[in-house]
């Protein structure tokens, strides 16, 4: 039973109760043994390793005296949750027994990736927001509290009946739900100008890995891509993930400018209807001059449709792929944005062969996807509900969008950016001289967190210069003590800063 945790080796120098208390000690450290139930009886443990009861005695003793296990009379021997707690704890630190001795030859794995690593910058959103902290501006995140968990739970139940289980056992590796294709086109896509053919629409565990088949599949290495910048952090590391040559397109107040956009470059990455992460919307004009120069010189345009539910305006701006006549945009939306980030629901729209394509890639990095999740927000969308809920959404946002702005100008006039079309955050400037690092830290300490930019600017500088602050997550009524706690650090680092 315990062969793959502790074995014996009758032919080394070192003695038995060593081997079983080394061995024993590691596996407490790699969490190998539950912490609430007791460890293996000195008899039986004894008799799986075919050793004395005095030699498992003497090890559990010795653990003991180290910490490592507590005794609990006749429940027996169980892990001591301090040894787990405790930071550096290692097995040679805690006892000096100098028993465990490094491998001979250890394999560099900082040689291994080099330059090739995946662990690029990025921001990483605090899991623990909600519990953490009192303000918590964090985007891209749901309030738990808006969400319809009766209409969910029903879905849910419906989901799982026996028809629908035998359907789980089918290979969906070529497929996707098709009640799900069809709302989505119905539901979602119509909403936003787009009439398409389920050929045409591909699943995906959200927008990011959509985003990323549609870069994987679109180019090669060393191709160029143009990035809005400000732009998308996670777009600039997936291209250069892919070696791609990466050219940044500068903005204005109506988004990506088209004159930089050249003939070498074979994409585009633009977020149109509200600019990540300036949340400028692009108008009219400039979507036609856009889908005109791109057609003309035969570059395509990823549009990454994110939060497009969530409109402050009753007749949004369609999406540029609703315009497109000559199939080279690929339109990417999700509903993590709107229903919860952990269900993962994205989809990626183009012409159908490139669908073929992007599915066929998808088989390989995702052999069957998770076809319970599908037909569950599929019976959420069909009854109504997903409406229902993105109605509500809409009104919370824009009531503390609103108190954000006012509290913003309040402290900080001319220094926030009110989105137009909708979402979930305002982006702010920080004033001269104030580091965004240094406030995010400073604000944590109060309570409060907000997101940083990542490599969302070419110029270094910059990223230290912008935060979003999101309303998606923070109860309206805690808005304003929360932007306070914003307003006193960059009032005191501004205070505390030394002049150059």
């Amino acid at each position: 039973m315990y062969e793959n945790i502790i074995s014996i080796d009758r032919a080394s120098s070192e003695s038995l109760q060593t081997q079983i208390r080394r061995q024993m000690a590691i596996a407490i450290l790699g969490r190998q043994f539950p912490i609430h139930h007791p460890l293996p009886s000195i008899r039986k443990l004894a008799a799986d390793l075919k050793v004395s009861v005095t030699t498992v005695t003497l090890a559990y003793e010795a653990l003991k005296s180290d910490g490592f296990v507590l005794g609990k009379g006749r429940s027996g021997f169980f892990v001591n949750p301090d040894v787990l707690a405790a930071e550096n704890s290692g097995y040679e630190a805690r006892t000096g027994s100098g028993a465990v001795e490094e491998t001979a030859s250890k394999v560099d794995f900082d040689t291994l990736f080099g330059e090739r690593s995946f662990d690029l910058d990025r921001v990483v959103k605090p899991a623990d927001a909600l519990l953490r902290y009192r303000y918590p501006f964090i985007c891209g995140l749901v309030d738990p509290s808006l969400f319809p968990i009766t209409s969910w739970r029903e879905c849910l139940r419906d989901s799982v009946n026996a028809i629908e289980l035998r359907n789980w056992a089918a290979d969906f590796s070529d497929i996707d739900d098709e009640l799900l294709v069809e709302k989505l086109i119905q539901r979602c896509l119509f909403r936003r100008g787009i009439n398409a053919h389920p050929s045409e629409v591909l699943v995906t565990i959200g927008g990011q890995m959509a985003l990323y088949l549609a870069i994987k599949v679109l180019h090669r290495r060393g191709e160029s891509i143009g990035i809005e910048d400000p732009g998308y952090p996670d777009i600039v590391n997936i291209a250069q993930l892919e070696r791609l040559e990466i050219e940044r397109l500068p903005i204005d107040s109506s988004g990506v400018i088209v004159d930089g956009i050249g003939a070498h470059l074979k994409s585009v990455f633009v977020t149109p209807s509200h600019q990540f992460p300036t949340n400028v919307t692009m108008p009219m004009e400039r979507r036609n001059e856009l889908l005109a120069r791109t057609s003309r010189n035969g570059t395509f345009v990823i549009e990454d449709d994110y939060e497009a539910e969530i409109s402050f305006n009753k007749t949004p701006p369609p999406a540029l792929k609703s315009m497109d006549k000559n199939g080279n945009v690929i339109y990417v939306g999700s509903l993590t944005k709107s229903l919860m980030p952990g269900l993962r629901i994205g989809y990626l729209v183009a012409d159908k062969a490139f669908v073929r394509e992007a599915r066929a890639l998808r088989h390989h990095i995702l052999r069957h996807p998770p076809v319970n999740n599908q037909r569950t927000v599929a019976l959420f969308l069909q009854r109504g509900y997903f409406d229902r809920h993105v109605k509500r959404m809409t009104d919370v946002y824009r009531e503390r969008c609103d108190v954000m702005f006012h509290e913003l100008e309040r402290h900080f006039p001319g220094h926030s950016t009110r989105p137009v079309y909708g979402g979930g955050s305002i982006w702010f400037r920080l004033p001269e001289g104030i580091d965004s690092h240094q406030l995010q830290e400073a604000v944590k300490r109060k309570g409060a967190v907000f997101e940083v930019v990542g490599n969302a600017f070419s110029d270094t500088r910059l990223n230290h210069s912008y935060i979003r602050l999101g309303f998606s997550l923070i109860d309206v009524a805690a808005i304003p003590a929360g932007i306070g706690v914003i307003a006193a650090a960059i009032h005191e680092l501004a205070t505390n800063s030394t002049p150059l």
